[in-house]
């Protein structure tokens, strides 16, 4: 069963990230200590969860690592990191919103 996320207060799980305009860059940060993932990913997914991007992390050292995407049409979005460390899984999700900016 998918569940469409119509408002920040929903009852999302995760954490809000914030409101973004349409056509920036977003940055999407994991910060690791300790023991480095074997494997890690970013995804976008949409309000009723369906993918729009998945991207292979960036490593910028020092157990940080990145990933840049763009979405171009407004609405509410989970933000969701995977990452395998010592074959355990962990995931983290949070949420956002791309909004248009009205213009005169």
């Amino acid at each position: 069963m998918s569940r469409v996320i119509t408002d920040i207060t929903d009852g999302f799980a995760g954490g809000f990230l914030g409101e973004f305009d349409v056509g920036n860059t977003l940055t999407y940060t994991w910060i690791n200590s300790g023991v480095a993932p074997s494997a890690i990913s970013h995804a976008i997914l949409n309000g009723d969860e369906t993918l729009v991007s998945s991207k292979t992390a960036t490593s910028s050292g020092d157990g940080h690592y990145y990933a840049l995407d763009l979405v171009n049409t407004p609405g509410f979005y989970i933000s969701e990191w995977k990452a395998t460390i010592n074959s355990n899984a962990y995931t983290r999700r949070d949420a956002f919103k791309i909004i248009k900016l009205e213009t005169d």
